[in-house]
């Protein structure tokens, strides 16, 4: 769960996972405040988390929910140095601002959404356009044209916590399409 909702809302602040490699990495989600439906203050929670977490573990991700590219910004700066990326989400659109910050910390605005691109924000175009227009509520079902896989590759020196490589990634159905009928050799 986001760490700066409530305590009494179900789920964890932040987990624990171990790589294939054998490195473990601890990853927490805050959510931003501005445009957004009414939460703690998310650098107050990511300073609680960071207290939280085991001295060990020098690889942290911070998935960051929020609306405001300035916003994320801003976090990515208030993290710098002290986890090894902050990477946002919500607005389905993958921003080209990835870049490791000056304590080595990786950022980007908006890692982008898997699913359908021929939409609005995965849904119907039709769907959407008819409410927007007519201010009847209609379901705004998912789309199915265009679906990209969208995220960023973050590459971390596990001994210092620190980013070495960031680089944003879209895959369609086109390209595993051609993945599929040339498969690399061996």
């Amino acid at each position: 769960k986001p760490a700066n909702l409530p305590p009494e809302s179900p789920g964890r602040n932040w987990a624990v996972v171990t790589a294939r490699n054998g490195e473990r990495a601890a990853i927490f989600c805050l959510l931003g405040r501005l445009f957004m439906k009414p939460a703690d203050n998310p650098w107050h929670a990511a300073d609680r988390v960071l207290h939280e977490l085991p001295g060990d573990i020098r690889v942290r991700f911070v998935d960051f929910h929020a609306e405001a590219t300035s916003e994320m910004q801003l976090m990515g700066r208030y993290l710098d140095g002290r986890v090894s990326a902050v990477l946002g989400t919500h607005t389905h659109v993958p921003t080209a601002d990835e870049c490791i910050l000056p304590e080595g910390t990786a950022f980007q605005c908006d890692v982008g959404m898997t699913g359908p691109y021929d939409s609005i924000i995965g849904r119907r175009i039709d769907r959407v356009l008819e409410t927007t227009l007519t201010a009847r509520p209609t379901e705004f079902e998912v789309a199915t044209g265009d679906v990209r896989l969208c995220g960023t590759l973050v590459d971390v020196d596990a001994t210092t916590g620190r980013t070495t490589a960031i680089r944003r990634i879209s895959v369609t159905e086109a390209d595993l399409e051609r993945l599929e009928a040339s498969p690399p050799a061996p």
